[in-house]
């Protein structure tokens, strides 16, 4: 998969994705690729969709997509494509809220939860999944989870 050249990958944390053009509110950044497979067959970077149904990372420039609690982009998740929520300006790092797209990143074979480091007023401090919000974070991110997390907190 190659890198939209809307986007860099550059130092941040670690490595980060970043805007090289103003990318509008709406537009659609880049679609996510990878085959679907459940948890024992892909890669820790895979993105859930169902129970055990996830769609393997490609292992490209899309690893570099980090979490914020105030994130710029939301996944489509009809058609699996990472979405502007605002015009991002140039050099300004992408993100989505991983609670968005993760149910449990705790009860997994082993733990991949991990200490915010977004900077935003409302951080929620320890990413550990859409299950160990409060009901009012799970309220106010409702409209950007995924279809298997609707059904969840349905069943909440």
């Amino acid at each position: 998969m190659n890198i939209p050249d809307s986007i860099e990958i550059k130092e941040s944390n670690g490595k980060g994705l970043f805007a090289k053009r103003l990318i509008k509110k709406g537009s659609i950044v880049f679609h996510f690729d990878g085959k679907i497979g459940d948890d024992a067959h892909t890669n820790p970077e895979s993105l859930q969709i169902d129970e055990d149904k996830f769609l393997e990372s490609t292992a490209g420039f899309d690893n570099f997509l980090n979490h914020s609690c105030e994130p710029n982009c939301n996944i489509d998740w009809e058609n699996l494509n990472l979405v502007a929520l605002r015009n991002i300006q140039i050099g300004e790092e992408l993100s989505f809220d991983y609670n968005t797209a993760e149910y449990d990143l705790i009860n997994m074979v082993e733990n991949c939860s991990f200490k915010c480091n977004c900077g935003s007023k409302n951080c929620i401090g320890k990413v550990k999944g859409f299950r160990y919000l409060t009901l009012e974070q799970k309220k106010e991110i409702q409209k950007f989870i995924s279809p298997f997390l609707k059904k969840k907190f349905e069943q909440e």
